[in-house]
């Protein structure tokens, strides 16, 4: 039997080594989510010269990682372009993705070398994420767009 600690609410648990890795060595993390087009993007590239904050929002969904490029250059000028740009689609919750240490060691990260506190930007998205969440959710069960309910009210 399987160890119930090693699955997510939606499946296989994500590996906290990947995690760590993934937020060590990325300059960008992008993650889609299948309630949203919308995509979260966390930009950990250091400014040295301090002139542009980190990025940690929800930004619009774009055809790929050059689009990407040119739209971070627009609003981080001067910064050298990401080497290591990772995108995936979060397969578990909000509520996963807040536990998960995948946030929280982003933000450790930028803290640690640019010494800029991102939480509240952090909070700020989860928040967001949480009410797209449960609008998909409450669609869902209402058999709204792009749903079909299983049940009805009349036979």
């Amino acid at each position: 039997m399987a160890d119930p600690g090693m699955f997510g609410d939606n499946g296989p648990d994500l590996d906290p080594e990947m995690i760590e890795e993934a937020v060590r060595d990325a300059d960008v993390i992008v993650l889609g989510f299948d309630f949203t087009p919308d995509r979260l993007l966390v930009d950990l590239r250091d400014d040295p010269r301090g002139h542009t904050p980190p990025i940690v929002e929800m930004v619009e969904p774009l055809a790929g990682a050059d689009e990407r490029q040119i739209w971070l250059s627009a609003r981080r000028p001067g910064l050298r372009a990401p080497e290591q740009f990772l995108f995936f689609t979060w397969p578990h919750s909000v509520a996963y993705l807040a536990a998960s240490p995948l946030l929280s060691r982003a933000a450790e990260r930028i803290q640690g070398e640019q010494g800029v506190d991102v939480r509240e930007q952090i909070a700020d998205v989860l928040t967001d994420l949480r009410g797209r969440e449960r609008v998909d959710l409450l669609a869902a069960v209402r058999g709204g767009e792009g749903f079909e309910t299983l049940w009805s009210r009349h036979p």
